[in-house]
Protein backbone atom coordinates (compact mmCIF):
# COMPACT_ATOMS: atom_id res chain seq x y z
CA UNK A 1 0.00 0.00 0.00
CA UNK A 2 2.75 2.15 0.87
CA UNK A 3 4.45 1.67 -2.69
CA UNK A 4 1.45 3.25 -4.27
CA UNK A 5 1.21 5.91 -2.51
CA UNK A 6 4.94 7.02 -2.79
CA UNK A 7 4.41 6.31 -6.50
CA UNK A 8 1.52 8.98 -7.04
CA UNK A 9 3.45 11.34 -4.62
CA UNK A 10 5.19 12.78 -7.05
CA UNK A 11 2.64 13.43 -9.64
CA UNK A 12 0.12 15.17 -7.22
CA UNK A 13 3.19 17.18 -6.36
CA UNK A 14 3.79 18.20 -9.90
CA UNK A 15 -0.20 18.97 -10.17
CA UNK A 16 -0.14 21.34 -7.21
CA UNK A 17 3.19 23.24 -8.27
CA UNK A 18 2.64 23.34 -12.22
CA UNK A 19 -1.29 22.90 -12.64
CA UNK A 20 -2.28 25.11 -10.33
CA UNK A 21 -4.25 22.77 -7.88
CA UNK A 22 -2.67 23.86 -4.79
CA UNK A 23 -5.49 26.76 -4.60
CA UNK A 24 -8.84 26.74 -5.93
CA UNK A 25 -9.53 29.75 -7.86
CA UNK A 26 -12.92 28.72 -9.16
CA UNK A 27 -15.89 29.28 -6.95
CA UNK A 28 -19.23 27.30 -6.63
CA UNK A 29 -20.43 23.97 -5.70
CA UNK A 30 -18.47 21.71 -7.96
CA UNK A 31 -15.52 23.81 -8.22
CA UNK A 32 -12.73 21.42 -6.34
CA UNK A 33 -13.95 18.79 -8.61
CA UNK A 34 -13.26 21.22 -11.93
CA UNK A 35 -10.37 22.01 -10.51
CA UNK A 36 -8.95 18.74 -10.58
CA UNK A 37 -10.12 18.25 -13.71
CA UNK A 38 -8.88 20.98 -15.35
CA UNK A 39 -5.20 20.01 -13.75
CA UNK A 40 -5.51 16.73 -14.69
CA UNK A 41 -6.46 17.77 -18.45
CA UNK A 42 -3.21 19.60 -18.38
CA UNK A 43 -1.17 16.95 -17.08
CA UNK A 44 -2.72 14.72 -19.87
CA UNK A 45 -2.20 16.91 -22.74
CA UNK A 46 1.62 17.56 -21.38
CA UNK A 47 2.26 14.26 -22.19
CA UNK A 48 0.03 13.54 -25.31
CA UNK A 49 2.52 16.71 -26.31
CA UNK A 50 5.55 15.21 -25.34
CA UNK A 51 4.49 11.98 -27.15
CA UNK A 52 3.80 14.47 -30.15
CA UNK A 53 7.20 15.85 -30.25
CA UNK A 54 8.74 12.36 -30.22
CA UNK A 55 6.61 11.12 -33.55
CA UNK A 56 7.45 14.12 -35.23
CA UNK A 57 11.32 13.87 -34.22
CA UNK A 58 11.27 10.43 -35.63
CA UNK A 59 9.47 11.55 -38.48
CA UNK A 60 11.63 13.59 -39.24
CA UNK A 61 14.93 11.74 -38.73
CA UNK A 62 13.89 9.33 -40.47
CA UNK A 63 12.80 11.01 -43.39
CA UNK A 64 15.91 13.03 -43.57
CA UNK A 65 17.92 9.85 -43.04
CA UNK A 66 16.38 8.35 -46.03
CA UNK A 67 17.09 11.30 -47.90
CA UNK A 68 20.88 11.41 -46.91
CA UNK A 69 21.37 7.62 -47.82
CA UNK A 70 19.82 8.05 -51.65
CA UNK A 71 22.23 10.79 -52.46
CA UNK A 72 25.06 9.26 -50.60
CA UNK A 73 25.00 5.60 -51.60
CA UNK A 74 27.60 3.60 -50.63
CA UNK A 75 30.54 2.75 -52.79
CA UNK A 76 29.61 -0.81 -53.85
CA UNK A 77 26.12 0.36 -54.70
CA UNK A 78 27.18 3.40 -57.38
CA UNK A 79 27.21 3.20 -60.91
Amino acid sequence: KFRRRAAIEPVIGHLKTDFRLNQNYLWGENSPQINAFLAATGWNLKKMMKQLKQNIENLLYNTFNRIFSLFYLPQKWSY
